[in-house]
């Protein structure tokens, strides 16, 4: 009874709803015939339609289109939201400008002298400096040395200044807050300037400068011409009425009158309480006596300029004696702050940490165990000891020596002013030195004086630390990963099996990977060699393998060439190498010096591509070298690819055989050697025997170029252990040099003396004599 009860309930309050279910299936059924009845006649129709039109003959006379563009938009919009455009950068959208813009009128006459001077004191320090060449129109006559430099097509010297306006108005005007105007007989202090305008205000309307007399209301020109932004707006509206009232033969009240006219704002010589101060160098002043005797003015402390320069050399002077200023200042500023720090540890608690010396620079590093304590390294003045593990001593050559030399000046100066010349300096005892990355390098200096009123000697230990300068990010021209590199390999008739492992791995690092190389074989034959063209080519195998993997590889276009050398036997310098393959390739290549017994990776190439940067610097890699496997590994079986391990392999410093570069920038290098070092055109020039004697390698030439050598550790470049043989027939100092090479390539210290030990303890209980151990 009680489950009829339920039923009854769930059926009352769902009936609505299955009403309207069964409502909907009826409705549908009796609907659909009749609609898909008229659908049907309707596609009958328009069946019918088509047929009847394609059966009425078409004729060219029948149709003529007729298409409206005058009353249509170029651009028709496109229905949908409209977007906003946005600004490239930040700073565009939110108008930030840069602080300080410079514009300075020069001539033809002096662009070169005046100009180039100026520019090389002022740009460092300004963020745009641009010159503008009046009397003149064109530059190809000229050689400049002076940055950025403008003409106009108007020769009239007196519309100068406004043209000058004209020009900034259209190219710079929304891009700066300060415009400053002068001539280039002006010295201007750029540091003092663009510290002075990051103090006023960017919405204070500003033509400052220093008036042509006292009760002027122009600005002189050639004492310079500070103007805000907005004064410069307002100025360039009417240059047509600044043209047209140019009647004056000075430029200060041409240039004034239109900076009136547009702003009525005179000369001011103060804004915000700031002052700015200009000094007329007259011909009394004598320049360079007065600089080397520290004679000269000591109100020209705040002067910004210095106007009426009289030579370029005038430029130099003046900027040496503020920069000197500025020096003495800053290390007299440095020590009260050092003064005040010193001061203030007496008041730290107890537990702190000392104050480390020098004051201001960070403290010593702090092992955290035995593998991170710094070395101290040994020296005099004349070598190293125990430099490097491997190095027992070294001499001091190039900026090494000047290191020691520069160290050697600077104490013995700190000796005689803190000691009141009461010793005299007579030599090094001891010299220890360590590098400290937290702060810098640091010495230990055991210096024998001489004591002037005694005679006798006295040893006074000195520690000096050359600290770590802020870091400074260099500009360079733009490089890209794209770039194609062409990878130079040469070849020995002994390295034909190496060869062919190397081109093997080329295949699959580069070829499959369709990375922007080229390879260009260089098959160096000897005297007996046989070569192209006879069956016995020595060469064959290498040649057949290349041919089939451009036959494999033929769908991805793989450029694999080789080059034929005929040699005297010996192996030729890399820069004759060079020399005969240049005609092979363009000028904008890229060469990368390989050798078969290297491992290909691709971000070994990739770094060579950044590294290299044309006209700028080249790229001579420090490879990690494979020791001797039997001392290595120890018997063990050898993996297939070098791992870079301490007890594996060492950076090879010594290696200079690796290194990238421009052909553009080595030929323009080679031309300039040409004179002690022949060119190689031919295979016959490498007979010439100064090649071989001359000691002269591929990093040397570029030593002695403009171009920056970039020497750096590569873990990508990997040689496996190869024994070289030496050539006995070389010069000593190269017979010497590959042999030391050959050493330091067998292992380290340990691994050679426990192979020495073992032998020994073998030939002892054998009987035998002691031969060679590897």
């Amino acid at each position: 009874m009680r489950i009829f009860k339920r039923l009854k309930f769930l059926f009352s309050h769902q009936i609505l709803p299955i009403l309207g279910v069964c409502f909907g299936i009826t409705l549908s059924l009796i609907v659909m015939p009749i609609v898909e009845q008229n659908c049907h006649k309707d596609i009958l129709s328009s069946a019918e339609q088509q047929q009847t039109f394609l059966a009425t003959p078409q004729t060219a006379d029948d149709y003529e289109p007729v298409v409206y563009l005058n009353s249509k938009p170029k651009n028709v919009p496109h229905p949908g939201k409209t977007q906003i455009p946005r600004a490239r950068y930040y700073s565009t959208e939110l108008g930030i400008r840069e602080k300080l813009f410079v514009g300075i009128l020069s001539t033809p006459q002096t662009i070169n002298t005046y100009g180039a001077a100026l520019n090389k004191t002022l740009s460092k320090h300004v963020d745009k400096i641009i010159f503008f060449l009046i009397g003149t129109t064109e530059l190809e006559n000229l050689d400049l040395n002076a940055g950025y430099v403008v003409t106009f097509p108007d020769k009239r010297e007196i519309l100068g200044p406004f043209n000058m306006l004209q020009h900034i108005s259209e190219k710079f005007l929304a891009d700066y807050d300060f415009f400053f105007f002068a001539k280039d007989t002006t010295h201007i202090r750029g540091k003092k300037l663009l510290d002075f305008v990051s103090q006023i205000s960017i919405t204070q309307k500003v033509h400052l400068g220093q008036p042509v007399s006292a009760d002027s209301l122009y600005c002189m020109l050639d004492a310079g011409i500070l103007m805000s932004h907005e004064v410069v707006v307002r100025t360039v509206k009417d240059l047509e009425w600044c043209v047209q009232h140019t009647f004056s033969e000075s430029d200060s009240d041409n240039f004034g009158r239109c900076v009136l006219h547009g702003t009525d704002l005179s000369c001011q010589a103060s804004v915000q309480g700031l002052i700015f101060e200009s000094h007329l160098v007259s011909k009394y002043d004598n320049l360079e006596t007065s600089i080397q005797k520290s004679s000269w003015l000591k109100d020209l402390k705040n002067v910004f300029t210095l106007f009426t320069i009289s030579s370029p050399e005038e430029h130099y002077l003046i900027h040496h004696y503020f920069s000197q200023q500025e020096l003495i200042d800053n290390q007299n500023n440095l020590q009260e702050i050092q003064d005040k720090i010193s001061n203030l540890s007496k008041f730290l608690p107890e537990n702190s940490s000392k104050i480390s010396w020098p004051v201001g620079i960070e403290p010593p590093f702090k092992p955290h165990g035995r593998f991170d304590v710094l070395p101290w390294v040994y020296f005099n003045t004349t070598h190293n000891f125990l430099s490097t593990e491997l190095a027992v001593i070294t001499e001091l050559k190039g900026l090494y020596k000047l290191e020691i030399q520069d160290l050697l000046k600077s104490t013995t100066h700190w000796a005689r002013v803190a000691l009141d010349d009461r010793y005299i300096y007579q030599k090094l005892v001891n010299g220890y030195k360590r590098f400290d990355p937290t702060r810098g390098t640091e010495y230990i200096l055991d210096m024998l004086f001489l004591e002037e009123t005694t005679g006798h000697e006295v040893l006074k230990r000195i520690n000096a630390v050359r600290p770590l300068n802020e870091v400074e990010i260099v500009p360079v021209p733009f490089v890209t990963e794209h770039t194609r590199v062409v990878l130079l390999v040469t070849v020995k008739a002994s390295e034909r099996n190496d060869a062919i492992k190397f081109l093997e791995d080329y295949a699959k690092a580069c070829i499959e990977k369709q990375d922007s190389t080229v390879m260009l074989l260089v098959f160096l034959y000897g005297p007996q060699d046989p070569g192209k063209g006879e069956k016995e080519d020595v060469f064959g195998p290498v040649k057949d393998l290349v041919n089939t993997l451009v036959n494999k590889y033929r769908s991805t276009s793989p450029k694999i060439a080789w080059f034929s050398v005929k040699t005297i036997g010996k192996m030729p310098p890399h820069f004759a190498i060079i020399d005969l393959v240049s005609r092979k390739l363009t000028s904008e290549s890229l060469i990368l010096l390989c050798h078969v017994g290297m491992e290909i990776h691709s971000d070994y190439i990739n770094r060579v591509r950044m590294n290299t940067i044309l006209k700028t610097q080249v790229y001579f890699p420090i490879p990690f070298h494979q020791y001797h496997p039997s001392l290595a590994y120890n018997h063990i079986t050898l993996p297939d690819n070098v791992e870079v391990k301490k007890d594996l392999g060492h950076f090879d410093t010594d290696s200079f055989e690796h290194a990238s570069f421009y052909l553009s920038d080595y030929l323009s290098i080679r031309k300039q050697v040409e004179g002690f070092i022949p060119m190689v055109k031919l295979d016959k020039d490498l007979k010439n025997e100064d090649l071989y004697t001359s000691h002269t390698d591929l990093f040397k030439i570029f030593l002695q170029s403009k171009l920056h050598v970039m020497r750096a550790v590569e873990p990508d470049l990997r040689i496996k252990f190869r024994f070289d043989p030496c050539d006995l027939e070389s010069n000593v100092a190269t017979y010497q040099e590959c042999l030391h090479n050959r050493e330091e390539n067998l292992g380290t210290k340990s691994q050679m003396a426990k192979e020495v030990l073992s032998h020994l303890e073998q030939t002892s209980k054998e009987g035998a004599q002691f031969n060679g151990i590897l």
